[in-house]
């Protein structure tokens, strides 16, 4: 299994100045890559990245001679990252998508400076990294986490500063989860409610720094665009806004860390997203509270770490399912924080959510582990078998000195 470090460097001027040259190196080769696949297209021809790449090469040191001062890499990179874009267009032309995506021409104002070096052509040693045609190593804040072969380093800037994301081949640990299995309820006003009652609080890093942005964003406006304040400011604003999702990415690494460290299976909703991004009056909350992030974290960490991620259906009605009656409380709303049925049982309105996804996850398992395709039979009835459900699933409703079994509607 690969993993990646990012690192973040500490380039002298010299060392700066050659990474933009790769950087600008891979955004040439790709614009000059589209600009000849849009040429032969039009011109009758089925053109391809690799055969683009071998046309550049053979030309590369006659034309542009200013290429070969940088890795070959940077050059693999522009046209590999030409393959991805075309790959991404022909998938939505195929899935019907109304934005289809045609690629564009990178800009030396606006593109992301980033390249990628195979893993033989780096070394890492300590707190530093040699890059090929780079004749003294990069200084790293840190040494490399991982012990394995090094299969690419990808080097990118970010709001002014130069990381190293190195990818390593290295095996999974050995983990002996301390319990057996948990549903997770996420949402804005508590990030994540487990099925145990542990809770991890929304931080609002965004809505918290707002006033801040704004006031950013107005000075931007006023400045002359491409200005020494404009830049300055820009670089203020692009500040801000990396400090806000190092803060939210380091909570949710500490969280989703714990959680698939602790637990062997995992319960989570299979939440669409980009839809509940079309909220406009949660999208900001939504997009702070990086649902997506935590989802696919989870999903990562649970399989390193021996774990099994279950996604529950979206429309599973996990905060207005019963547990005692099986009933659904059609009438909740968002207001109400507590979940409180006909037949007397009540609860907060999070934890049962969380716990009814628990539930249903196991369920899930369940009926794959027996060889169980359909959820119905014959006669039109739900199959719910019951001998793969572990015993160690927490805190199961009880009514009658029995398990609560209603659910299994």
């Amino acid at each position: 299994m690969q993993r990646a470090h990012k690192i973040r460097l500490h380039p002298t001027p010299e060392q700066d100045e050659y990474l933009r040259k790769a950087c600008g190196t891979a955004r040439f080769a790709f614009n000059w890559g589209l600009a000849e696949w849009i040429r032969q297209y039009n011109g009758g021809g089925k053109p391809s990245a690799y055969a683009l790449k071998k046309q550049f090469n053979a030309i590369r040191r006659k034309e542009f001679p200013w290429s070969t001062e940088v890795s070959k890499c940077a050059v693999d990179t522009g046209f590999r990252h030409l393959d991805m874009a075309f790959k991404n267009f022909f998938r939505r032309c195929k899935k019907g998508d109304a934005k289809k995506g045609y690629p564009k021409f990178k800009t030396k104002k606006w593109s992301k400076l980033s390249f990628q070096m195979d893993g033989t052509r780096v070394k890492v040693r300590g707190h530093w990294l040699k890059l090929e045609r780079l004749h003294e190593p990069i200084n790293m804040a840190e040494v490399l986490r991982f012990d394995g072969e090094i299969k690419s380093v990808t080097i990118s800037e970010d709001a002014g500063h130069w990381y190293a994301a190195i990818n390593v081949e290295i095996e999974p640990p050995e983990h002996k989860h301390p319990r057996e299995s948990v549903g997770i309820d996420v949402g804005i006003k508590t990030l994540a409610v487990l099925s145990d009652g542990v809770q991890y609080e929304n931080q609002v890093l965004l809505r918290s720094r707002l006033r801040k942005l704004k006031r950013l964003n107005r000075e931007l406006s006023r400045r002359q665009e491409g200005s020494g304040r404009w830049n300055r400011t820009k670089k203020k604003l692009v500040k801000l806004h990396r400090r806000i999702a190092n803060k939210r990415l380091d909570y949710t690494h500490k969280m989703t860390t714990g959680i698939a460290r602790t637990y062997r299976i995992i319960g989570v909703e299979d939440l669409n997203v980009p839809g509940m991004l079309r909220n406009r009056r949660l999208a900001l909350s939504i997009a702070d509270a990086g649902f997506g992030e935590t989802q696919r974290q989870l999903r990562y960490k649970s399989e390193w770490y021996g774990g099994i991620l279950v996604e529950v259906d979206r429309f599973f009605p996990s905060s207005r399912l019963c547990p005692m009656c099986g009933g659904i409380k059609s009438d909740l709303t968002l207001r109400d924080r507590m979940f409180i049925c006909a037949c007397g049982y009540t609860a907060d309105r999070d934890v049962n959510a969380a716990q009814n996804i628990e539930r249903e996850a196991l369920r899930l398992m369940n009926r794959g582990r027996s060889g169980f395709t359909d959820s119905l039979n014959g006669r039109g009835q739900d199959i719910r078998p019951l001998e793969a459900i572990p015993d160690e699933a927490s805190k199961w409703p009880k009514k009658g000195g029995l398990p609560d079994l209603l659910w299994f509607r």
